[in-house]
């Protein structure tokens, strides 16, 4: 985007010398008329040159139009994608090279030296390649998602606490021992649950869109020691100051703990606080139940990484982020390097004026490259498991043909192929349209109650040569077709029913929700705990239920939300530290 500033400058300029010297020659003319020659071969490059620039442009617009989230997957694949990409920057390269404006060579961070060669082989890489398509795909969604994330906040604090509250509030944690299949910032979004890295590097993308750095503090550890999974912070690099928030916890880290100021915590603590003040982070400790652990000497020189991977800090992104402005803005590079006119991503973090730590401590996290990469190569065992985590996805499966048996009083059923149309209300309401998708998630609730059917419903004679339409319209022929499909042949088709059901609950809460009808979203909760009181979503559930009450001011029924949930839930440090900020509360207004 930078770059596309300057190279307009150049441009700017050349016309305007050209306006120069024209003006000139009126002038030495006396301004007299001068006679006109024609010049065909002039006039045809320019044609020529005007439809290079279209098609150029025609190019980027497909290739960024296919990987929108709502289409690349579904509408569209990542090959086609990426090779209109790649004819894209073929066409811009051949143009910017006819007027004398060369590409850039690319000279890699010294930072990445310390890292294996395979990142530096991302990094120079000048075509798009396959894995890009998944990196762009979230991209967009962040740059959509970073608005109607941050509600209505105004100032800047609030934007980026609203933006935490967001990931965390839709993403269920999860342990990293719980899931195994390596899933980016907009899988995890749908999919509805994450480990603590993955609602840290979502938030970290949500905030990059915002021109807002963050990156990962942990206890110093040895080199080559790997990181905790869980005993981490992100630090958001506010102004003058690193803001901290708990991605396990679920909660920005605030110095109010002991006389809370608001319900729910609104004003992080800064590192430097959390250092000169070892009681602040101790009162978070004991209210957790001592499931977070980090002290003030932990972090007195905290190891900092930084949250990136290979396609942000590669020479293809930063060629495609010039074209990326005005409408078209999104952020899909963040170099390590300083250009001419703004530092790198290194000396942002490094030379940050609230650092705690030196240039040379400065590393970068390998979590988001190391999902990247594994995401390219999933073992067998890995898509079985993505199979599994989107299975109520692909419903509904509707019953198209009945296939009568010989004995002319039964009958077996045949199904055509699974619709999808869960996956498409589902990426729906990840893009933030909450009020259009509550009717699928509705109807997605009878899917088990009411067996969706074909609108051609066939029955077909046991010798298969008699073909009669049928209809399921009673309450008696619908009762009938429930009860064929509880026979175990067709357990996988009710299976899925009964999953996208509980889903479709549970996310139709949190539509309530985000649209700020708190009220309504409690209401749904109550639902759902009659409905699933065995379901995927039933700690996510009360949790939800809890804040939306403490949103309608109502702290005793909030307390008893939280003392529902299984103290085993991955989320109890959170749950406790809220009860205890209530409960502190209710006690101050006695």
């Amino acid at each position: 985007m930078r770059d596309a500033v300057r190279l307009c400058s150049r441009s700017l300029f050349r016309r305007d010398s050209r306006s120069a010297l024209l003006s000139l020659a009126l002038i030495w003319s006396g301004c007299t008329s001068q006679p006109t020659t024609n010049n065909p071969d002039k006039s045809q490059r320019e044609q020529a040159d005007r439809l290079a620039e279209s098609r150029i442009l025609r190019n980027l617009q497909n290739a960024m139009e296919g990987l929108r989230p709502e289409k690349l997957g579904i509408a569209s694949g990542p090959e086609q994608a990426i090779a209109v990409l790649n004819e894209w920057a073929k066409g811009a390269k051949a143009e910017a090279e006819k007027r004398g404006e060369g590409w850039e060579p690319h000279r890699p961070h010294s930072l990445l030296k310390s890292l294996p060669k395979e990142w530096i082989e991302q990094v120079s890489l000048e075509q798009f390649v396959e894995r890009d398509a998944m990196y762009l795909r979230d991209c967009l969604w962040a740059s959509k998602a970073t608005k109607f994330a941050a509600g209505d906040a105004e100032k800047d604090l609030d934007v980026v606490v609203n933006l935490f509250d967001y990931v965390v509030r839709n993403v269920a944690l999860i342990t990293p021992r719980s899931r195994r299949a390596p899933t980016g910032p907009f899988d995890v979004m749908v999919l509805g649950r994450g480990t603590a890295a993955d609602r840290a590097w979502a938030f970290a993308e949500l905030l990059r869109q915002r021109n807002v750095d963050s990156v990962i503090l942990s206890p110093r550890r040895p080199a080559g020691e790997a990181a905790s999974d869980e005993n981490f912070l992100v630090g958001v690099l506010f102004e003058k100051d690193i803001l901290l928030f708990d991605p396990t916890l679920g909660l920005p880290l605030t110095a109010d703990t002991a006389d809370p100021k608001s319900a729910l915590p609104r004003l992080p603590m800064s590192l430097r606080q959390a250092q000169q003040d070892p009681k602040l982070l101790a009162a978070i400790a004991q209210d957790s139940g001592e499931t977070f652990t980090l002290t003030a000497a932990m972090l007195e020189a905290p190891q900092v990484e930084l949250i990136c991977h290979s396609e942000q800090l590669s020479l293809r992104m930063k060629r495609l982020q010039q074209e990326l402005t005005g409408e078209n803005s999104l952020i899909v590079s963040d170099s390590l390097e300083d250009s001419e006119d703004q530092p790198g991503l290194w000396s942002r973090v490094a030379k940050h004026p609230a650092a705690a730590w030196s240039e040379d401590d400065v590393a970068i996290w390998p979590y988001p490259e190391i999902v990247r990469e594994s995401a390219m190569r999933m073992t067998p065992k890995e898509q079985k498991e993505i199979l599994k985590l989107t299975q109520s996805l692909a419903a509904p499966i509707r019953v198209q043909r009945f296939l009568a048996k010989p004995d002319g009083r039964s009958f077996d059923l045949e199904f055509a192929k699974p619709e999808r149309t869960m996956m498409k209300r589902r990426m729906e309401h990840v893009m933030g349209h909450w009020s259009d998708v509550i009717p699928g998630y509705l109807a997605a609730q009878l899917y088990d109650v009411d067996p969706p059917t074909a609108k051609k419903l066939q029955m077909v004679t046991p010798d298969g040569k008699s073909n009669d339409d049928v209809s399921v319209v009673g309450a008696t022929e619908t009762r009938s077709l429930r009860l064929i499909l509880m026979q175990p042949e067709y357990a996988h088709v009710r299976s899925l029913h009964l999953l996208a059901g509980d889903d479709a609950c549970y996310w139709l809460t949190l539509c309530q929700f985000e649209q700020n009808r708190m009220q309504a979203a409690v209401d749904q909760c109550v639902v759902y705990g009659n409905q699933h009181s065995s379901g995927g979503w039933v700690a996510a559930n009360q949790s939800l239920m809890a804040t939306a009450l403490v949103k309608l001011k109502k702290l005793k029924p909030a307390i008893r939300a939280l003392k529902d949930i299984d103290e085993d839930d991955p989320a109890s440090g959170r749950h406790r530290v809220l009860m205890a900020r209530w409960q502190r509360l209710l006690d101050a207004a006695e």
